[in-house]
């Protein structure tokens, strides 16, 4: 008899400690999204970092503005969605477009990849302080600003060489 009292009891609370493990996750945390994007380029500090379930974003000082070997490099849009076709990561690399502009042209070019990096982006926002937001929108309209796409991870990162920053986004799942 006690067993069966103790039982339900236990699976009560075995729930309720299940409900607030999940209802603090976060989308990544910042050694885990340091992680990611240390295979892309050499990062310095973290200068800023937020995360909630549905969002993550970093502000990172770069070290340089080398991309790593290990990261495609796309000079034009139809040729990153190529390589996103493959799950791999690219860095469209085109100075004729703004970082802005190459995400519009993939859309064109492959819509669940546009779909997924502008998503990354607008969910990812929620998690920029002023600061964040701010170097974000500079780099988004800055054609010597790099975009580096993750779509298997669904992050997005702007590199701004003139600033020395990496900003990066994340969405939900």
């Amino acid at each position: 008899m006690r067993f069966a009292v103790s039982f339900p009891l236990s699976r009560a609370a075995l729930a309720c400690a299940l409900l607030l493990a999940f209802a603090g996750c976060k989308r990544a945390s910042e050694a885990e999204m340091r992680t990611m994007l240390a295979e892309w380029v050499p990062l310095g500090d973290t200068l800023a970092f937020e995360a909630t379930r549905g969002c993550a974003a970093g502000l990172f000082d770069l070290i340089d503005g080398r991309i790593a070997s290990r990261m495609r490099v796309a000079t034009s849009v139809p040729e990153a969605a190529i390589i996103l076709r493959g799950k791999d990561a690219v860095a469209i690399d085109d100075t004729s477009l703004t970082p802005d502009a190459a995400m519009l042209e993939l859309l064109q070019a492959d819509r669940s990849a546009g779909m997924t990096m502008r998503m990354a982006g607008l969910e990812g926002r929620e998690c920029m302080d002023g600061e964040v937001e701010g170097a974000f929108a500079a780099a988004l309209v800055n054609p010597r600003a790099v975009l580096l796409v993750g779509h298997d991870r669904r992050i997005l990162a702007l590199m701004d060489v003139d600033a020395g920053l990496l900003i990066a986004a994340m969405g939900t799942k």
